[in-house]
């Protein structure tokens, strides 16, 4: 009894501090705010590529398909989160021709792991502790998607050699990593802050 109500008095002025403890849960969109944003990122992923090739702007530099994935990582839960990745490069694919098709192949099951597998770090961490609320919320969401973005890069590099056999390392660096770091890096910035709002509002 005594330790329920010092857990009690502790989580009480985790929240009156702007703290939450880990225990508190991850907010999630549900519901009819779960579909939407589920449609939202899936129309984003499709129409964001679609208004930059015009312009030049190389995919694999801006990465414009991920933004709205990781998005979609961080306010839904997992299997909401890989629905858009699966669907946004695919409905991409047929209605615009971009990705192509061998390229969709890849980048299926790629951006699937990114929505997964940031979701699902986030259940497990949603706030690193010792931080306001609103910090310690970012701060887990930029390790989630750090994480996601490893896995998510190993998933290709394994979809490439199941269909053209394992390349040298360079080429994967050459292809996965050099080009994409202006993305990689928009996305560390832009993301965690607008994420945060953004569930905030869905979750309220």
């Amino acid at each position: 009894m005594a330790q329920a109500r010092e857990r009690v008095k502790t989580e009480r002025a985790l929240r009156e501090t702007g703290h939450k403890a880990p225990s508190a849960g991850y907010p999630r969109a549900t519901g009819v705010e779960a579909i939407g944003t589920t449609a939202s990122c899936i129309a984003l992923g499709v129409v964001l590529p679609f208004f930059l090739h015009p312009f030049g702007v190389s995919p694999r530099v801006v990465l414009p398909m991920h933004f709205p994935v990781f998005l979609a990582g961080i306010l839904l839960k997992p299997w909401h989160a890989a629905i858009v990745g699966v669907f946004t490069p695919a409905l991409s694919m047929g209605l615009t021709g971009m990705p192509t098709a061998d390229q969709a192949l890849r980048m299926v099951p790629e951006l699937a792991t990114y929505a997964a597998v940031s979701s699902a770090m986030l259940s497990i961490f949603p706030v690193i502790p010792g931080l306001s609320e609103r910090l310690g919320r970012m701060a887990a969401m930029f390790i989630a998607m750090l994480v996601a973005m490893i896995a998510g890069r190993l998933v290709y590099v394994l979809m490439s050699a199941w269909m053209m056999g394992f390349q040298a390392p360079a080429y994967y660096s050459g292809v996965l990593v050099l080009p994409a770091l202006p993305g990689i890096v928009a996305q560390s910035i832009l993301i965690p802050p607008l994420a945060y709002k953004l569930q905030r509002v869905l979750t309220k």
